[in-house]
């Protein structure tokens, strides 16, 4: 792992606000307008956006991005309210142990020289442990299948896709409740926030489940969507009252889905995109991903 990767792991797992990481870019030397300017992105490509903006901008964002590295470095410890403050020290203990290794912290014109002999050589390294990475989610998913306890397969499918949305650099909030609901978790994407129901049944999802989940999702602001995980699918009747139907604000994800972005076939955050699309575009929110 590279310090500027391990500084985006910072960014986005330390850190628990994007206000947070705004007034670290402006106290590190971004301007209102650069700390701005990704808003929309998660944490870890706000950092990643804005490094590459830095970068362009030759020996002052070379300052800056020293300035960058140590700000986040010194940090104590993650905010408390992070969802896996255990995965934010590890992210923080990395990026201190490499700085320190590479001597990050004392020259910007170093660092600058040393991250890019390093980006060369490890770019592929990255991009290995990334796929290294989600086959040893589909190891775990395969795993489940041979899970005999139905109660614990359901906790485990919660734990799996926690960490493949982390995978994936989504900014992701575990399950909670609230005075009348159990959300399985919530993820932003692109502006919106999906709420999450997941389940691992022998029977197909039917149109009462569907209408339950609704209910909770209609019952927050209309930036609110639901991402509908059933591993045995859904019963055909039930999808149909949600096709090309108005006021719909599900998409649906099943089993097969989940399997091929698991076996790398399909990217993630592309097929969650593209589910929507067709949603959108199709009046379909249960479009397979392999016919995508």
């Amino acid at each position: 792992m590279s310090v500027f990767e391990a500084a985006v792991q910072v960014a986005g797992s330390a850190l628990h606000y994007k206000t947070s990481l705004k007034q670290l870019l402006r106290n590190s030397g971004v301007s209102a307008n650069g700390a701005e300017k990704y808003s929309y992105l998660t944490k870890y490509q706000i950092f990643r956006n804005t490094w590459d903006d830095l970068d362009r901008a030759g020996l002052r964002g070379r300052k800056v991005q020293h300035s960058l590295i140590a700000a986040l470095a010194n940090l104590d410890k993650p905010d408390p309210n992070v969802p896996d403050a255990a995965a934010g020290q590890r992210a923080l203990n990395d990026l201190r142990r490499l700085a320190h290794q590479a001597n990050l912290l004392v020259s910007p014109e170093d660092l600058a020289r040393t991250e890019r002999r390093k980006a060369a050589a490890t770019s592929a390294a990255e991009s290995t442990s990334k796929r290294e990475h989600l086959a040893a989610l589909n190891d775990t998913f395969q795993t489940l299948h041979r899970q005999s306890n139905r109660q614990r397969r359901g906790y485990d499918l919660e734990k799996l896709l926690a960490a493949l949305f982390r995978w994936a650099e989504l900014d992701y909030h575990g399950s909670y409740k609230t005075e009348t609901d159990q959300i399985d978790g919530a993820v932003t994407l692109d502006s919106f926030t999906y709420l999450i129901e997941a389940r691992w049944r022998d029977n197909v999802a039917v149109a009462t489940d569907l209408a339950a989940f609704t209910d909770k999702i209609e019952r927050r602001i209309d930036a609110t969507r639901g991402l509908f995980i059933s591993m045995a699918g859904f019963r055909p009747a039930a999808v149909e009252r949600y096709r090309q139907a108005k006021d719909n604000r599900l998409v649906l994800l099943d089993g097969g889905d989940l399997a091929w972005i698991l076996e790398g076939r399909f990217d993630f955050t592309e097929a969650l995109r593209a589910k929507v699309r067709a949603a959108s575009l199709q009046g379909d929110p249960y479009v397979p991903v392999h016919s995508l």
